[in-house]
């Protein structure tokens, strides 16, 4: 299916395990790949690179846990790292968390974990979780063929660092049908991520043997703990079979630090036929908690915001959610790339936070640009979407965004700009820019690339299907370590994808 050009002509999809009829346009939209791989552009910056060092390595999973394939023509990319996610500790402490060997379908074997004491130059060497039968020989992990959509933060756990972690967990086959198991779980680490805890469950659905459903499937875990007061947040989406049913935003909460967690429950509901997508809680200076999600419609959606100032414990009704922007996204078709999915950030020491996300309309609706918004309020009101990529004629894809110290902010992002036309090397930069100003004035950073992104993993979901577009991960990560930014990034070498941090003053 490789043409000449290097680029598949795959149609955009994205990696939840439903395409849902409201998502059913995202087929129709062939963007034109020529625009959006682009070719050489003049808007290049300097190639000024940062330190870099490679984090994954070959994988050490045992070759007798999590290879069922569940559906035809299921198989994983050994050794394959992606979607990794960063927390920083304190004194320049460094945890990290991947998928390790993906599967074309959905998920990974285990979900690895990572720690880095010196802000990202070092890293120790990765260990599987106990979100599945890879990474775990008993207890509840156990129990799951796959994991993906890892997610951590970091606390004090009386002066050390306490990590907790959450992921989907599954089975390899049955999504979202009979005898299809789903959950999400949690792990805690009370000595900075050199042994973990047993997982607890917030929430674990099993498809009826009956046939009958409706059946479900949770999906885009998110985790942040509030350092102030052991109030930790858990936030996903749960999937239906059933298309006219409501999919709303689900939450458990702990007060102490994830030792105990409270039932599971609904804080916002889109109503029928709708679903909310991709949930990010950030925690504010004084203890609020604000959620942002996509709401989408068809091929497009709407990025929104809710606010609850009492822990969690109650949140604005349906319909009284803030409207960040209006995404257009159109993909850039090949790799997977999720433009519904903003990523989110907070500044710990005021009520600003930022968000970004792949957006169209900056040229016309011909590719994706990174677009920005940003709030001073704690979410009640948003700056207009500004493109902060500098090469808008190629696309752009896979945003993070994070706040640093006195007032800098940086976004970090791949783009097409070093794409030959015609080339059958698919060449793919990551790049940072930062700001010192509050955006008004940027600098920009190769953080990795060129790379051949033709050799990522494939990884292409669309009900419960197998496929060959290409996969980094629905995000990357980005982090300020205390004395410059460190990105947690997948990227391709001779190998094949691999996790690399790079650190740029």
């Amino acid at each position: 299916m490789t043409g000449s050009s290097g680029c598949r002509k795959i149609p955009l999809v994205r990696t939840s395990p439903i395409s849902l009829p409201a998502r059913a346009t995202a087929l129709l939209a062939s963007a034109l790949l020529d625009a959006a791989c682009g070719g050489s552009s003049s808007s290049s910056a300097p190639a000024v690179r940062a330190s870099l060092t490679q984090v994954s390595f070959a994988s050490a999973l045992s070759a007798s846990c999590g290879t069922a394939p569940g559906i035809a023509g299921a198989a994983f990319t050994p050794n394959s790292a992606v979607q990794p996610q960063l927390a920083a500790g304190p004194a320049v402490q460094l945890f990290g968390l991947w998928e390790q060997d993906r599967w074309n379908a959905v998920g990974a074997r285990a979900i690895e974990f990572a720690r880095s004491a010196d802000g990202g130059s070092s890293w120790s060497s990765g260990q599987p979780l106990p979100f599945s039968a890879c990474g775990a020989s008993a207890g509840v992990g156990a129990g799951y063929d796959r994991a993906s959509d890892p997610s951590i933060s970091v606390t004090s756990g009386g002066g050390s660092s306490l990590i907790l972690a959450s992921a989907l967990a599954f089975s390899a086959g049955g999504y979202l049908g009979s005898g299809g198991t789903s959950a999400v779980l949690v792990t805690r680490s009370l000595d900075g991520g050199s042994t973990w805890q047993a997982p607890v469950a917030v929430i674990a659905d099993t498809g009826s043997g009956s046939g009958s459903g409706p059946f479900y499937f949770n999906d885009r875990d998110a985790i942040a703990a509030d350092p102030n007061s052991g109030h930790v947040y858990l936030v996903w989406d749960r999937l239906s079979s059933d298309p006219t049913a409501a999919m709303p935003t689900w939450m458990a909460h702990s007060a102490d630090d994830g030792l105990t967690w409270d039932p599971a429950r609904i804080i916002y509901d889109p109503g029928a036929g709708n679903q909310t997508f991709n949930n990010q809680p950030l925690v504010l200076a004084d203890g609020s908690v604000v959620d942002i999600f996509t709401q989408p419609n068809g091929f497009f959606g709407q990025l929104m915001a809710i606010r609850s100032t009492d822990h969690g414990a109650t949140w604005p009704a349906t319909g009284a959610a803030v409207v960040i922007a209006n995404m257009t996204p159109v993909g850039t078709q090949n790799p997977i790339s999720g433009g519904h999915m903003a990523q989110t950030a907070v500044d710990a020491t005021s009520a600003k936070l930022a968000a970004v996300w792949q957006e169209s309309s900056f040229s016309g609706g011909a590719r994706d640009g990174i677009a920005l918004s940003l709030s001073a309020d704690g979410g009640a009101t948003w700056s207009a979407p500004v493109q902060v990529n500098t090469a808008p004629a190629v696309a752009a894809f896979d945003p993070s965004v994070h706040f640093g110290s006195a007032g800098r902010i940086a976004v970090t992002y791949y783009d097409f700009r070093d794409y030959v036309a015609g080339s059958s090397i698919l060449s793919t930069s990551l790049w940072l820019r930062e700001s010192a100003d509050g955006g008004k004035s940027w600098t920009e950073t190769r953080l990795y690339g060129p790379f051949n992104l033709n050799t990522a993993p494939p990884a292409d979901q669309q009900s419960g299907s197998t496929g060959n577009a290409l996969f980094l991960g629905d995000q990357q990560a980005l982090a300020w370590n205390g004395a410059a930014w460190s990105a947690l990034f997948s990227g391709t070498d001779a190998q094949g994808a691999q996790v690399f941090c790079a650190i740029a003053p």
